[in-house]
């Protein structure tokens, strides 16, 4: 039900991890670059998509969202990005759903949980 989209490998890991611990997510794929990202939402549908904000190639992940939505409208799209400062710009975006900065991971699985529309797992 969950897309990655991050180009750092380690991030990735620590991603699908921390997602781990919930046993109603399943990572159907991970992408390094935009285009990759959005050829991999239009085959599995997502629900979530975790979308990063520095990628491999010349589309960022603000510029990749709106077309990520084109690809999996019913997703939701999370931007996870150490950028603080395009927290602004994101949330205006009507294809961002969420923001959080990568050094609050700690709150990405209740993040995930509740635009999901889940409840914390007991």
């Amino acid at each position: 039900m969950l897309v990655v989209v991050e180009d750092e490998p380690d991030i990735r890991f620590l991603v699908r991890v921390t997602l781990g611990s919930d046993r109603r997510f399943e990572v159907l794929g991970e992408a390094a670059s935009a285009t990759e990202a959005i050829e991999l939402a239009r085959t599995v549908h997502p629900n979530l998509i975790i979308l990063d904000h520095g990628l491999e190639g010349e589309m960022t992940g603000l510029e990749a969202a709106p077309l990520l939505k084109q690809a999996a409208p019913n997703a939701k799209i999370l931007l996870f990005t150490a950028n603080e400062h395009l927290r602004g710009e994101a949330l205006l975006s009507p294809s961002i759903d969420a923001f959080l900065v990568k050094t609050e991971i700690r709150k990405l699985l209740a993040m995930t949980q509740e635009l999901l529309g889940l409840t914390q797992a007991g």
